[in-house]
């Protein structure tokens, strides 16, 4: 089955930097081959053209071997700014081309960090710009400033007029916050605010963002910090000219390298997280106070449009089922309902849902048997104001004793009594990809439950889900 969130074959995506021109979204991104890697095969920047984040053109190999960075154009000239680490140093890189396809480096605008206002270490994934208030070009990039603890990771500063020579500058933002640098940075204005994209590796896994009304600072952290959760890393975005889009990564899990996934386990679900692996693209959402969300792209969205059979029947709990509406009352213990019908491996689940009482928990179960125990759940928490995912272990004796935490991916999500929440599910063979509104994202991942139906819930209160569909993927939708 071919995947619908893209993965090049026999390989994996990497850190995306997106660029977009005449209708068209150009995504170069770091191609990561692993295990199938040897000597003489094409690595690197490689080229992926898409209208619609469901069918993509493979353009192949850039000839660039680096890492993350950025493509600007000025005066029909395409300017690709690149990292490179030979001998465990690092160094910003420049290439020029006329088409996007060959690029000849410039080795002379090779260079690292100063020593002085930045530390000798990292130095990578530069970003550059027009500043139309300077009137010169700034370079935003992954580094770690001078100080008295570890907490040096910043995103460094560096201005030029020609896009040869740099100044090294105070850095944009250094808040002390993080050990590692500042990963991947990003920038772009979006009405009367600016926006800082970066992703950290360290204190908390994620891809985060800061927000101000001026480039000059203060830069803002907003309540909620991240995009998305753990399953998601190192996006960067780019706008059509009506809408912004971030780009990321949905890793996958191939190394049980620190040993967390129990020795009986039968599969994946607690190896570790991996660098790379499947594409998935958010739409961002600027909310009126400056606040910003994400949701699926419309694209995604309704590429998923022929309707599966789904008859749900009552396993636990007293059910009222209609075509419109299934709704349970069950203050006092669990209540699931359960489809006849097997979940495709590849669907849209959707549902408006809306809880009473104090509830402790409602959501899906993904994969679910009967008996309504082993299954993937997605669960709105509200007195946690957050929506979790958990799977199938964290219902046996055995995740008990192995894990020191109760779930295993969280968002935060402020949930409250007789509102409604749109809630979207994505499932792509592994891949999880969980919506609601255009509040939050949660990617996930699902090995060892190969196959399952859908099933409802609640825990101790009242639910409805009204509009609850299956999807599949519609006539002329299938990934390309």
């Amino acid at each position: 089955m071919k995947e619908f969130f893209y993965r090049p074959e026999n390989a994996w995506v990497g850190d995306v930097i997106p660029y977009y021109e005449d209708g068209e979204f150009k995504l170069f991104y770091l191609h990561g081959w692993r295990d199938n890697y040897r000597e003489g095969l094409d690595h690197g920047w490689h080229l992926l053209g898409t209208k619609d984040f469901v069918n993509y053109r493979e353009d192949g190999a850039c000839k660039i071997e680096g890492g993350t960075g950025h493509i600007l154009k000025v005066d029909d000239v395409y300017h690709m700014f690149y990292c490179i680490f030979p001998e465990g140093k690092q160094f910003a890189c420049h290439a020029v081309s006329k088409d996007l396809r060959t690029w000849e480096p410039i080795p002379e605008d090779t260079f690292g960090p100063d020593g002085e206002i930045y530390e000798l270490a990292d130095w990578r994934d530069p970003f550059v710009f027009w500043n139309e208030e300077e009137g010169q070009y700034w370079m935003l990039i992954a580094a770690l400033a001078k100080g008295p603890t570890n907490r040096k990771g910043c995103t460094g500063l560096l201005s030029s007029k020609d896009l040869k020579h740099w100044e090294y500058r105070e850095p944009l933002y250094a808040p002390n916050l993080h050990v590692g640098a500042h990963e991947c940075p990003d920038l772009f204005r979006m009405g009367d605010w600016w926006y800082l994209i970066y992703s950290s590796y360290t204190g908390r896994f994620g891809t985060f963002y800061r927000m101000s009304r001026s480039l000059n600072g203060p830069w803002i952290t907003p309540p909620e910090e991240a995009f998305d959760g753990r399953a998601y890393y190192a996006a960067k975005s780019v706008s059509d000219g009506q809408k912004r889009y971030l780009f990321g990564w949905n890793p996958t899990k191939e190394d049980d390298l620190f040993g967390w996934n129990p020795p009986k386990a039968p599969g994946k679900d607690y190896d570790t997280w991996d660098w790379g692996g499947n594409l998935v693209v958010h739409e961002i959402v600027q909310r009126p106070d400056g606040t910003l969300g994400v949701k699926a792209p419309e694209t995604v969205d309704s590429a998923f449009a022929r309707q599966v059979l789904a008859h749900f029947y009552g396993v636990a709990g007293e059910w009222s089922i209609t075509d419109e509406v299934i709704r349970c009352d069950s203050p006092y213990s669990f209540a699931g309902c359960i489809t006849q019908e097997e979940l495709p491996d590849q669907c849209k689940i959707s549902a408006t849902v809306r809880f009473s009482g104090s509830a402790q928990g409602l959501g899906f179960m993904l994969r679910a048997g009967e008996s309504l125990d082993f299954a993937y759940y997605i669960t709105l928490e509200p007195e946690r104001s957050r929506i979790a995912f958990r799977g199938p272990i964290m219902q046996s004796e055995e995740g008990g004793k192995t894990f020191p935490y109760d779930v295993e991916l969280e968002r935060p999500l402020k949930l409250l009594q007789d509102q409604e929440y749109e809630l979207k599910v994505f499932i792509d063979g592994t891949i999880c990809e969980v919506y609601v509104g255009g509040e939050v994202a949660m990617s996930a991942r699902m090995y060892d439950i190969q196959q399952g139906k859908l099933a409802l819930f609640v825990s101790q209160g009242t639910a409805e889900f009204h509009g609850v569909k299956i999807e599949a993927l519609g006539a002329g939708q299938a990934p390309q």
